[in-house]
């Protein structure tokens, strides 16, 4: 295994954080996409499971904001920091971090909203949840090797 120093990073990470953060940025793109043309998403509809109504439901916005561009612009800040490129420059460390805790506590509310408010799930939404709780373990692991702790 590599040693991982203040200046360097395990092999791993920055790829594995890339893909995540393009991964999110896909499927944050088609749920903007569907919220605009509401013939578009493909997602099976049941007793728990219909994406419909979750991306059609009050809480689909946040503060008059649909909620997937939300998702997409996260995605696409995220993915800027995640670029090799961006994984050289130190300074971006804490805002790397940030963002992913931002995007965890937005999940949390979002999944909160889902099962509390709403009564049903979105697979594609649970997709993006996912994404980003996996994004951000990748993030907090590097950041505490980074450390040595």
């Amino acid at each position: 295994m590599p040693e991982v120093t203040s200046n360097t990073q395990a092999r791993w990470v920055v790829p594995v954080s890339l893909a995540l953060s393009l991964a999110g940025l896909a499927v944050s793109a088609y749920l903007t996409v569907a919220h605009y043309s509401k013939d578009a998403l493909l997602c099976a509809e049941g007793a728990v499971i219909d994406c419909g109504t979750v991306t059609t439901s009050e809480q689909s916005e946040f503060f008059g904001i649909p909620v997937a561009v939300l998702g997409l612009a996260f995605f696409a800040f995220v993915t800027v920091l995640c670029l090799p490129v961006a994984w050289r420059d130190q300074r971006l460390h804490w805002p790397r971090l940030a963002a992913v805790g931002v995007g965890v506590l937005f999940v949390v509310y979002l999944v909160a909203a889902e099962f509390i408010l709403i009564g049903k799930v979105c697979l594609w939404c649970t997709a993006v949840h996912v994404i980003t709780l996996a994004l951000a373990g990748v993030l907090v692991a590097a950041a505490l090797r980074r450390s040595s702790l």
